[in-house]
């Protein structure tokens, strides 16, 4: 009979894959797979995590990126087939049923898996770019205010990297 596995002992964090009993839509089953931690929880006791998968990884659909071999953060990750991380298939998890660290995803598959979950979950991204817009036109009528056409000019010239 084979032995439990141990829950995990080191800290998690965003962006860790993670092995843990993954349940079905119909939560009387489980079955053990990778998973990606997308928020972990401060006390380091409860943590939600997207599902992987290895097979069936295309085509791919909404809130859904693939991790390949020939991804240069590939071997980080810990996985070792290609697999697809599906951003609608989430759960939250306690820290017992996480049995083992494999890896964690680099800057880029984080970046690749924050906009499949945006797409997934329907954010909407578009009042942060308003906001960061209307702060850059204040920001920059400050500085014509205070400094006038020049001050402009030597702004777009240092955003430039020209001074």
């Amino acid at each position: 009979m084979a032995r439990p596995s141990s829950p995990l002992q080191r800290p998690i964090a965003r962006g860790d894959v993670v092995l843990v009993p993954f349940p079905f839509t119909d939560p009387s089953a489980a079955k053990r797979r990778p998973a990606i931690v997308l928020w972990a929880d401060p006390a380091q006791s409860d943590f939600t995590v997207a599902f992987v998968i290895s097979q069936q990884i295309t085509p791919l659909g909404l809130g859904e990126t693939l991790v390949l071999p020939t991804h240069p953060e590939f071997r980080l990750t810990g996985l070792s087939v290609p697999s697809k991380i599906r951003a609608t298939k989430l759960v939250t998890l306690s820290r017992g049923l996480l049995r083992r660290w494999l890896g964690r995803l680099g800057p880029l598959l984080i970046a690749d898996l924050d906009r499949a979950l945006v797409a997934a979950l329907g954010i909407n991204t578009a009042p942060y770019v308003e906001q960061g817009r209307s702060d850059e036109r204040a920001r920059l009528q400050a500085l014509h205010r205070t400094g006038g056409a020049s001050a402009l000019v030597a702004d777009l010239q240092a955003a430039a990297g020209r001074v």
